[in-house]
């Protein structure tokens, strides 16, 4: 599998390192249906700060009332590319937006139809990732 990148996702536990990481991804999934809730990224603040309740109070609020979904998995996706790429402030939100657009979490609205194409960049999921398709190609098309 030629990819530009791929992303492996791991649970994180409450005492885990993983919440200080930032350059990655992160996701929250329902406990019992494993569903992908919301896909974030952590560029200038880390995962615990993207994931404080003060940070996304409208998000923890209608998932609690609209969804009845009071507690939730974490999870941290960390980022590896081709030798000699570097991951940029640039990539990183077009790794997230490509996720969010074929994924289509409840909780995020933005890339949920359009976004910024990267034709025939190939993104794959590892580790905890939980559907069954773990391949995302963009295809083009989604051009803002």
């Amino acid at each position: 599998m030629i990819a530009d990148a791929f992303v492996h996702w791991r649970h994180l536990t409450p005492d885990d390192e993983g919440w200080n990481e930032v350059g990655c991804l992160y996701a929250y999934l329902a406990p019992r249906t494993r569903e992908i809730l919301y896909i974030g990224k952590a560029w200038n603040a880390t995962v615990r700060a993207r994931w404080n309740r003060s940070g996304k109070y409208a998000f923890w609020e209608d998932l609690e009332r609209q969804r009845g979904i009071h507690k939730h998995s974490p999870l941290l996706g960390e980022i590896a590319l081709r030798p000699r790429q570097r991951l940029t402030r640039e990539l990183l939100p077009d790794i997230e937006s490509l996720l969010i657009q074929q994924v289509q979490p409840w909780g995020n609205i933005q890339s949920r139809v359009t976004r910024i194409s990267r034709p025939r960049f190939v993104v794959v999921c590892r580790g905890a990732w939980p559907t069954r398709k773990k391949v995302f190609r963009d295809e083009g098309g989604y051009d803002v």
